[in-house]
C-alpha cells in the first residue's frame, strides 16, 4: 500500500516493541535507559530515528519522551515475562503487542485514505491481524484446557488416595490439632510420628536465598542401628503432605524399615524440560542426601529415590547426571525416559538452559525400577508425544516404556537382547527383569496415569530387599 499513512508515534513505538535482549546491556531487574533504546534503534532500526525526530517536532519533547517511556515499560514487561515464563512466552507477548500497534495504525490509515481499493486492501490486512489474534487465543485456550485436564487427573488421583487413607489422615490431623505441647513447627512435627521439617537455602533465576523445605519421618527403632533412606518426589501439582499421607498409609511396613523423606518442588513442580520450576532440583536433592549422610541414624551408602510422574522424570534426570555413589536405587512411576533425556543414541544432561545437548554418562551398577500403565493418556506407554504435557516446540515426547528400561539395563551392563516377553506375570503386572532383578519394568495392564496404585507394598519391598 504505497499511500498508507501511519502515525509516526505508533511506528516508533512498534520499533521499540521489537527490542529483544541481544545488544541490550541492562540487567533484567533494572529499567532500561533512553540510551539503551536509542542505541538499539540506531543499530537495528535506523529509519525510526527520523520518526522519533518527527515526533519531537510535531509533539514536542514531551511526546518524544512519552514514546521512549512507553517503550521502556513494554521492554520491562518483556524481560519480566522472559524471566518467569521463558523466551517463547516473551516473544509471543511481543508478537501480540506488534499486532496491536499495527492494528491501530491500519485503523487510522483506513479513516485517512479515500481510495476504495486502498480501503479494501487495508480492510483485508486488518482481517488477517484479527484472525491471527483469534488463532493465538484459540491455541492459548487449547493449551490451558490441556493443563486443566492434567490437573483434574492429578486431583482425581489425590482424592482417590484420600478416600483410601481417610482413617489414617484423620488420626494424623487429630494428633496435630490436639497436641498439648507448644513450640515451633519443627518441634510439634517431631512429636507427631517422628516427623521433622528442614530446609536448604538455594538461589536460582526465580528466587534468591530461598528456603526449600523437606520433611523427614524417622520410625521408632527396636535397636539403635542406622536405617536406609527413601526420598519420595511428588508429581506436578502435588505436594509433600499429600504424598506423605499416601506413602505412610499404603506402605506402613516400609515406613517402619526406612527413613522416609519428602522434599517440596518449587511451584509444585520439578524442573524438567518446560515445567514451572527453573530451580536446580538435582542439586537440591543431592544437598538433602549430603545432609542426611551426616546423621548417625542413616546408612550412608543406602539411599533410594522414588518419584511419581513429574517426580519420576526428576528421578530419571538424577540417575542420568548425578555423581553421588551412595544412591543405590531409582524408582520411576508413570514416567519412563523422555525424548530429551535420551535421544535414541545417548543419555543427555539437561544443562543450565534446559537444552539437553550434552551427552551424559550415568553411573553404572545402579538398580532401577519403572512402573508404567498401558492406558496412560498423559505418558503414552508405546512412546511418542504426550497429548497434554507441554515442551519446547510442542508436546513432551517419551521413549517407549519397555525400550526405556532396556536402555537403562544396557547402561548398567546388560549385553543381551531386549526382552519381548515378560519374565513373569503378577496379576495385571507383566514383569520385565534384567540383570537378576537389578533393572526391572512393571507393565501395568488396564491402568493409566494411576498405575502407581498397582505397586503393592510387597512388590516394592521385594525390589528393595533384593539390593
Amino acid at each position: 500500500m504505497k499511500h498508507l499513512k501511519i502515525s509516526p508515534l505508533l511506528i516508533a513505538l512498534a520499533a521499540v516493541l521489537a527490542i529483544s535482549t541481544p545488544g541490550l546491556q541492562a540487567e533484567e531487574d533494572d529499567r532500561p535507559s533512553a540510551e539503551h533504546v536509542l542505541d538499539f534503534l540506531k543499530e537495528k532500526m535506523p529509519e525510526s530515528m527520523a520518526l522519533l525526530e518527527r515526533v519531537r517536532d510535531e509533539e514536542g519533547e514531551e511526546g518524544y519522551q512519552e514514546v521512549l517511556e512507553g517503550g521502556g515499560d513494554l521492554l520491562m514487561e518483556y524481560l519480566e515475562i522472559k524471566g518467569e515464563e521463558g523466551l517463547d512466552a516473551a516473544e509471543m507477548f511481543l508478537d501480540e503487542e506488534r499486532s496491536r500497534v499495527r492494528l491501530e495504525a491500519l485503523v487510522e490509515a483506513w479513516h485517512e485514505v479515500d481510495d476504495q481499493a486502498e480501503k479494501r486492501e487495508i480492510r483485508e490486512e486488518i482481517g488477517e491481524l484479527i484472525g491471527a489474534q483469534i488463532d493465538r487465543e484459540i491455541d492459548h485456550g487449547d493449551r490451558e484446557l490441556e493443563k486443566l485436564k492434567e490437573e483434574v487427573a492429578e486431583i482425581e488421583e489425590e482424592l482417590a488416595e484420600m478416600k483410601e487413607n481417610r482413617a489414617t489422615i484423620i488420626a494424623e490431623e487429630l494428633a496435630e490439632i490436639l497436641s498439648e505441647e507448644e513450640g515451633d513447627e519443627e518441634e510439634r512435627e517431631e512429636e507427631v510420628g517422628g516427623r521433622q521439617k528442614f530446609s536448604i537455602t538455594r538461589s536460582w533465576s526465580q528466587e534468591e536465598n530461598y528456603k526449600r523445605p523437606y520433611w523427614i519421618n524417622v520410625p521408632e527403632r527396636e535397636n539403635q542401628g542406622p536405617l536406609p533412606v527413601i526420598i519420595f518426589l511428588h508429581g506436578n501439582g502435588g505436594n509433600p503432605k499429600g504424598l506423605q499421607n499416601m506413602v505412610l498409609g499404603r506402605y506402613p511396613e516400609l515406613a517402619r524399615q526406612f527413613i522416609t523423606v519428602f522434599p517440596e518442588g518449587y511451584r509444585e513442580s520439578w524442573n524438567i524440560v518446560s515445567e514451572r520450576s527453573k530451580a536446580d532440583d538435582r542439586g537440591f536433592i543431592e544437598a538433602i542426601i549430603r545432609e542426611l549422610a551426616k546423621r548417625d541414624d542413616v546408612r550412608k551408602e543406602e539411599f533410594t529415590i522414588m518419584g511419581i510422574s513429574n517426580g519420576a522424570a526428576l528421578v530419571n534426570q538424577i540417575a542420568i547426571e548425578t555423581k553421588l555413589a551412595n544412591i543405590k536405587n531409582y524408582i520411576s512411576s508413570v514416567s519412563p525416559l523422555n525424548g530429551f533425556q535420551h535421544d535414541g543414541e545417548n543419555f543427555k544432561a539437561m544443562g543450565k538452559e534446559n537444552d539437553y545437548r550434552t551427552i551424559a554418562k550415568p553411573l553404572s551398577g545402579k538398580r532401577l525400577l519403572n512402573i508404567s500403565g498401558t492406558d496412560d493418556p498423559l505418558v503414552p506407554y508405546q512412546g511418542g508425544p504426550s497429548k497434554a504435557i507441554p515442551a519446547k516446540g510442542g508436546k513432551l515426547p517419551f521413549v517407549n516404556a519397555e525400550e526405556s528400561i532396556y536402555l537403562w539395563a544396557r547402561q548398567m551392563g546388560f549385553e543381551g537382547q531386549k526382552l519381548t516377553e515378560p519374565s513373569r506375570v503378577n496379576g495385571k503386572i507383566e514383569v520385565f527383569s534384567y540383570l537378576d532383578g537389578d533393572v526391572v519394568h512393571f507393565k501395568v495392564n488396564e491402568h493409566g496415569h494411576n498405575a502407581t496404585r498397582a505397586l503393592s507394598e510387597g512388590l516394592l519391598l521385594d525390589f528393595l530387599r533384593d539390593r
